[in-house]
């Protein structure tokens, strides 16, 4: 050929070529990167078949010997006919999809077509003499009477077959559109309509040039594919984003740090860590008379109020709510200062509800009190259930007293109980109102449970009561301890005759009481009998 054929013929697929090259390696590396993406994969086989097809194109376009023209045309179309392959396997990627029976027919066909276009002698598939191109007579290429149109009809009814499945994919597609699919269907149309140019010009129909624009159509088929990549991996990072944001409503942050460390997917059943938290309990009083009074619809909506209310507390001290049983709340508290966050959460929350009674009272002829407990100590943060079900949760005896005490606040009447551990980790200049309430057993503790109430939210009148009889009672407690306890019931029957309607106070005189008269020598622990 001249030079000015060569560069009519060569520059244009040459190009096709070095693009294709360079968009197949980057496109390798980026799949060796991100292996669970489907589509890069496919793609990386788009890239590599269409290199093949230019390749072949140039070594049959420079028409240097028979043989060399054989041998490119054999390679161009074993390329071609293996680009249907990769087209349905990157549609099936990109509609997460598993491949059917059409993908694979489609892929045998492709390897049986491609596969006879690099070894098939004889004129009905590749062969010799060589003949004149219909619409060029200074091109030569080999005789293929058979092979060749039907690779070219093959690519041809693939291609259509595929825009027709996009296409209607995007008309009966509800609410978002996969706009992903648009590229994908163009770059095929320009293909499809590429080749249809190039079998009527090979039939001697000059449409548009007096030439070949399939490699033109192909070279833009691999750039609006690239953008159908793109665009699906962005709306991919869109749906994941997400569905962690849904995700992380069900499932704590806290815990999603320490089971999910490599993201959602790396989460397995029996994943733990364990780690001193504290933890505060709530529930809901009088939560079956109130379901009595009102119609279930109500009743859910009154119970989500009240614990938005709640939900906002936790969040402002950095707390995480771990589950909603019911009307109750579990809540984890991490860090050094674990306890006081609690402790001011507990106090807010108390505020908080009785900010609600105040607007909420009269539509429902019922004030909502909740009681409140706290514990501090060990747990575990894991993922329990089975390999189909699994839910986060928080385990452990911490888990376990903090529930006791907010049981306990309905016998003692009281809002808020926490342990002494809690309290012997807050902060000596701390101004909450706290008074020792002796030793009570639990379920769950072989040793009583030393238990503090915090009375910061009382009714004023309530609150300067318990401030007076704090320290008779302390050195009741104290007496109490020391097995004195001849000494230590007139200092409780002092502090009753100020506050009479203490049940705490009743009590701790019964349980010393009933010590007294059983003749028992308690010493150690001032216990109170709730039996």
């Amino acid at each position: 050929m001249s030079p000015e054929a060569v560069q009519q013929f060569i520059i244009g697929p040459f190009f096709g070529l070095a693009t294709n090259t360079v968009m197949a390696i980057l496109c390798l590396v980026t799949f060796l990167l991100y292996r669970h993406y489907r589509p890069l994969g496919t793609l990386f086989l788009f890239y590599l078949f269409l290199t093949g097809f230019f390749l072949g194109f140039i070594i049959y376009r420079f028409q240097r010997s028979p043989e060399s023209i054989l041998f490119g045309y054999r390679i161009c179309d074993a390329a071609l006919a293996l680009l249907p392959g990769s087209w349905v396997w990157f549609a099936s990627a990109i509609l997460n999809e598993k491949p059917g029976r059409l993908c694979w027919t489609v892929t045998g066909l492709s390897l049986l077509f491609a596969l006879l276009a690099l070894f098939g002698q004889g004129p009905w598939l590749f062969g010799l003499p060589l003949q004149p191109h219909p619409a060029a007579i200074h091109v030569l290429r080999p005789q293929s009477k058979l092979l060749h149109p039907l690779i070219s009809l093959f690519g041809l009814v693939i291609c259509i077959d595929y825009f027709w499945v996009v296409s209607v994919r995007l008309s009966r597609f509800k609410g978002k559109r996969p706009v992903y699919l648009l590229p994908f269907g163009i770059g095929l149309l320009l293909w499809f309509l590429g080749g249809i140019h190039d079998a009527l010009q090979s039939l001697g129909v000059v449409i548009l040039i007096n030439d070949k624009i399939l490699w033109f159509a192909s070279f833009w088929l691999s750039i609006f594919l690239t953008i159908a990549i793109a665009l699906h991996y962005r709306s991919l990072e869109q749906t994941v984003r997400e569905t962690r944001d849904v995700f992380e409503r069900f499932v704590p942050s806290a815990y999603l740090r320490r089971i999910a460390t490599d993201g959602l997917q790396s989460i397995r059943l029996g994943e733990a860590d364990q780690q001193d938290v504290t933890v505060l309990c709530c529930d809901i009083h009088g939560f079956t008379p109130l379901s009595e009074k009102i119609s279930p619809s109500q009743l859910i909506s009154f119970i989500n109020q009240v614990l938005e209310r709640i939900n906002k507390v936790v969040a402002r001290h950095g707390g995480v709510i771990d589950k909603f049983l019911g009307d109750a709340v579990l809540c984890i508290f991490e860090g050094m200062d674990s306890a006081q966050r609690a402790v001011a959460c507990g106090v807010d929350v108390l505020a908080a509800l009785r900010s609600f009674n105040a607007e909420k009272s009269g539509r429902t002829q019922q004030e909502v009190k909740i009681g409140i407990g706290l514990h501090t100590g060990p747990v575990i943060l894991g993922t329990i259930g089975s390999s189909d079900r699994m839910d986060s949760t928080v385990v452990g005896l911490t888990v376990n007293l903090a529930k006791r005490l907010e049981e306990l606040t309905r016998p003692l009447a009281v809002d808020m109980l926490i342990s002494s551990e809690v309290a012997s980790r807050l902060p000596s200049q701390h101004t909450y109102r706290f008074r020792e309430l002796g030793e009570v057993s639990v379920r769950g503790s072989s040793t009583p449970l030393s238990i503090v109430e915090v009375y910061e939210q009382n009714e004023p009148r309530v609150r300067d009561l318990k401030d007076q009889i704090r320290p008779i009672m302390a050195e009741g407690l104290e007496l109490f301890r020391a097995g004195r306890l001849e000494e230590a019931l007139p200092k409780f029957q002092e502090a009753q005759s100020i506050h009479p309607q203490d049940v705490v106070l009743s009590l701790l005189m019964g349980s010393l009481r009933k010590a007294l008269d059983q003749g028992q020598r308690i010493k150690g622990v001032a216990l109170l009998d709730l039996g």
